[in-house]
């Protein structure tokens, strides 16, 4: 995983390895775009979403912000404006990691 804006991101689609490829190089993304195109992780990690008829078997969109053991901090899950975190949301989750992880983390303008 590649670092930004001192976290680590990867992305994970249901999509082909090639078309993530373009996909990544055409955003000029630095990280990683991982393919589950059988959904084999979708389905282990029990998150396929079934009542989509139209669009197939896709999996449920997560975001997780995980500790550096990689303990899960915080979940976020669902579609569009539903579910998925803003980048305020974001911003929040990840100064409660800073706080957690650096003892001295004390920025009081919070």
């Amino acid at each position: 995983m590649t670092e930004v804006g001192y976290t680590r991101i990867a992305a994970i689609s249901k999509d082909a390895p090639a078309v993530l490829s373009a996909l990544r190089l055409g955003m000029g993304a630095p990280f990683p775009f991982l393919s589950d195109a059988e959904l084999k992780l979708t389905d282990a990690l029990g998150i396929r979403e079934t009542t989509d008829k139209r669009h197939g078997p896709l999996p449920v969109p997560f975001t997780f912000a995980l500790l550096p053991d990689l303990t899960i901090h915080r979940i976020f899950n669902g579609w569009y404006m539903a579910g998925r975190p803003t980048p305020e949301e974001l911003r929040q989750t990840l100064r409660e990691l800073l706080r957690i992880v650096n003892a001295d983390f004390d920025f009081q303008g919070d």
